[in-house]
């Protein structure tokens, strides 16, 4: 086996290669076995935002193949490169090997991904065949080596489950914790309705709501969402993870404003204040155009730490999806993940009539 880099599209509109088109269909077929559910997907548009990066993450893509082109540009790795946009070559991929550096927090660590073509993947709960296995295995350590090369300490990966099946039980997680990968965080994914129709919520006196599209928040506002955004990063459930959170900053809270126009992306975050005008509560959704319009992610939810236990993160959730029309009129459908450990947020979404679809669980590897 060898690799051939698929090197980051241009700026502006890109028509995927078939590179890109191949991951993205072997990438939703192994999430959709996961979990049944079709919004899993991934789209060409964001892997190729992906490859392009941004200020918070750089993107590598690499395809296995048993025979690289003989032609081509040869990236700073030392591979043979195949361009992410059309026209780019038909390649005869075995799998994929994803990588992503954080560049704001967490500036040690790697997160992989490793996604087989479709004759490799077995069934959620079966084990590889041979063939498939010796491959994994491959893919696996060459992934390692890559990360060293790139300057990371640190390899992450997250694996996602059918609800009730062991991690243990995933064939990947087994070649993972034979290279020394450790289980160190699991999680569910949950989805709820979205009335079209929903109840408008009961804000008591004192307080106030008001809901912000795509970051444009008022300048007045913008010290206190920072500061609670720095909260929901400290405050995260992450296990037992290596994690090193940084704090937000107006120039962060800018970068990410411009990070979504351009990657086609909208938020809308919901405030509770106070009678003087203080945010003690956030929560946001969030949403791709060229994703499925029915729907969107609930991304974070935080309350200072001083209010919590008043209900505050549930009345910012009450205010999001009773405006979330208004916005977005065709979304029927939230979907969110849920630290084992966060027994908090477990009681709101129960209360939002919440189902499990799958879990993920998340492993990490120390190089040094």
């Amino acid at each position: 086996m060898q690799l051939v880099q698929i090197a980051p599209p241009p700026l502006g509109a890109a028509e995927p290669g078939d590179c890109i088109r191949t991951f993205v269909f072997c990438a939703n077929l192994a999430a959709q076995e996961a979990c049944g559910d079709a919004a899993a997907s991934t789209t060409t548009h964001r892997v190729l935002q992906g490859l392009r990066g941004s200020s918070e993450y750089r993107g590598y893509l690499f395809g296995v193949v048993a025979h690289p082109p003989t032609l081509g540009e040869v990236s700073s790795l030392g591979f043979v490169s195949v361009p992410a946009a059309a026209p780019s070559p038909e390649l005869d991929c075995e799998g994929f090997i994803n990588i992503s550096l954080p560049l704001k927090e967490d500036t040690s660590t790697a997160e992989i991904e490793l996604v087989f073509a479709p004759e490799y993947l077995p069934l959620p709960g079966e084990e590889f065949d041979p063939d498939a296995r010796e491959l994994a295995l491959w893919m696996a350590r060459t992934a390692l080596d890559l990360v060293r090369r790139l300057g990371r300490d640190i390899a992450q990966v997250g694996l996602l489950h059918p609800p009730g099946l062991s991690s243990q039980k995933d064939a990947l997680a087994g070649v993972y914790a034979e290279l020394g990968f450790e289980l160190r965080h699991s999680e569910q994914q949950l989805v709820s309705e979205i009335a079209s129709n929903p109840v408008t919520p009961l804000i008591t006196p004192g307080l106030s709501a008001q809901v912000w599209p795509d970051y444009d928040i008022p300048e007045r506002y913008l010290d206190d969402v920072t500061r609670l955004l720095t909260l929901a990063t400290a405050d995260s459930h992450h296990g037992k993870l290596t994690v090193a959170p940084q704090p937000w900053d107006r120039e962060r809270l800018a970068q990410a404003r411009s990070r979504i126009r351009v990657r086609r992306a909208h938020t809308l975050l919901a405030a509770v204040l106070d009678s003087d005008g203080q945010v003690l509560a956030l929560t946001e959704l969030a949403r791709q155009e060229d994703a499925d319009p029915q729907v969107c992610e609930w991304t974070l939810t935080v309350s200072d730490r001083s209010y919590r236990g008043r209900g505050l993160a549930m009345l910012a959730k009450l205010v999001a999806l009773h405006k979330v029309n208004a916005y977005w009129p065709h979304v029927r459908r939230a979907y969110f993940s849920l630290a084992a450990e966060d027994k908090a947020m477990a009681a709101i979404y129960a209360h939002l009539g919440a189902k499990v679809i799958s879990q993920a669980s998340a492993w990490e590897k120390k190089l040094r």
